[in-house]
C-alpha cells in the first residue's frame, strides 16, 4: 500500500476550522490523507464529500475510508463538480479544500508517465477519459501551441525548446518518457531535478487543464459555502498560486483570512520533501 503523507496537515484542521458535527468537502482526495484526519476531526457525525480525479486512488480511498460509513459520500470526479453535486444534495458546506499537488502515488505507481525517473509512456492524463495526452502535444501541437503550454509552465527559454522538439520530432516522434528527459538534457545540457520536474509539469497541466479547472471551481465555491465557511487552498505552482490570490482578493463575496501564504515549517520539509514548494491561502465566505 502506498503512504501518502498529507502536506500543512496541521495548518489545515486549524485554518479550515474543521469542528464536530459540519460539512466539509476535500476536492483532491488522493489517498485520504487529509480526508481521513477531516472525518476524525469532525467527529461523531461531521460529513466529508470527496472528490477524486483519478481513478486508482479513487479505488485507494474507498478502501481507506469505508470505516468512516455513510459520514463519507466520494465522487470519482473532477473538483469542478462540486457545485453540481453538493446542490444536487441540497447542502452548503462549512469548508472546502484543495490540495493542487500531484500524489506520490500518481508519480510512482500510475505508470502513466508522470515522473521523469521512469520509463513510461507519455501519458500523463490523471483520468482515462481525457482525449488528449502528453505525448499528443509533443508530437501533434504547432510551434506557437507548444512555445504557449511551456510559457505558461514557466519553462526557461519556452520559445526554444518548443523549436527544438518541433525539430526533434521530424526525426523521430516522442513516445516514452525516456525520449523527453533525452531531449531536455540535449537542449539545456543539464540534467537537473528542478529542470525536469517543470518541463513533465507544465505537459501534466495542460493534459488535465489543471489551470482552466482550478478558475471554473473557485467562482462556484462561494455558492456552496455556508456563511463564515472557509476555502483552503494548497498551490504548488507559481501560476496556481496566483490565480488563488487573485480570486480571493477579487471575489467581493470572500474575506482573505492570509495576507501572506501559509508554507510548511522545516521540520515537515526534512520530513516530506515533496512539501516544498507548498503554499496555503485561506479564504473566508463573508
Amino acid at each position: 500500500m502506498y503512504h501518502h503523507e498529507p502536506v500543512l496537515l496541521k495548518e489545515v484542521l486549524e485554518w479550515l476550522n474543521v469542528k464536530e458535527n459540519k460539512i466539509y468537502v476535500d476536492g483532491t482526495v488522493g489517498l485520504g490523507g487529509h480526508s481521513s484526519a477531516i472525518l476524525e476531526a469532525s467527529k461523531p457525525s461531521g460529513i466529508l464529500y470527496g472528490f477524486e480525479w483519478n481513478e486508482d486512488s479513487f479505488k485507494i480511498a474507498q478502501e481507506r475510508l469505508k470505516k468512516y460509513g455513510s459520514r463519507v459520500k466520494l465522487f470519482n470526479k473532477n473538483f469542478i463538480f462540486i457545485k453540481e453535486i453538493l446542490q444536487k444534495e441540497g447542502i452548503l458546506a462549512d469548508g472546502i479544500l484543495l490540495d493542487l499537488g500531484i500524489s506520490s502515488f500518481l508519480l510512482e505507481g500510475s505508470k502513466r508517465g508522470f515522473s521523469f525517473q521512469k520509463d513510461e509512456p507519455l501519458d500523463m492524463r490523471i483520468n482515462l477519459s481525457i482525449n488528449l495526452t502528453a505525448k499528443d502535444i509533443l508530437n501533434n501541437y504547432d510551434f506557437v501551441s507548444l512555445c504557449s503550454v511551456f510559457k505558461k509552465g514557466e519553462v526557461p527559454k519556452a520559445d526554444k525548446f518548443a523549436k527544438f522538439i518541433c525539430e526533434k520530432r521530424k526525426k523521430k516522434t516522442f513516445e516514452t518518457t525516456k525520449d523527453l528527459v533525452k531531449a531536455i538534457k540535449e537542449f539545456y545540457k543539464t540534467s537537473k531535478k528542478d529542470l525536469l520536474a517543470v518541463v513533465f509539469q507544465s505537459l501534466r497541466i495542460e493534459v488535465n487543464r489543471e489551470l482552466e479547472n482550478l478558475e471554473i471551481a473557485l467562482k462556484e465555491f462561494p455558492d456552496v459555502l455556508k456563511s463564515s465557511g472557509r476555502i483552503v487552498i494548497i498551490s504548488f505552482h507559481s501560476l496556481e498560486d496566483r490565480i488563488v490570490k487573485t480570486f480571493f482578493k477579487s471575489d467581493p463575496r470572500i474575506k482573505v483570512l492570509t495576507k501572506k501564504p501559509i508554507t510548511p515549517s522545516e521540520e515537515e520539509i526534512k520530513r516530506n520533501p515533496r512539501a516544498r514548494s507548498a503554499k496555503m491561502r485561506v479564504g473566508e465566505k463573508i
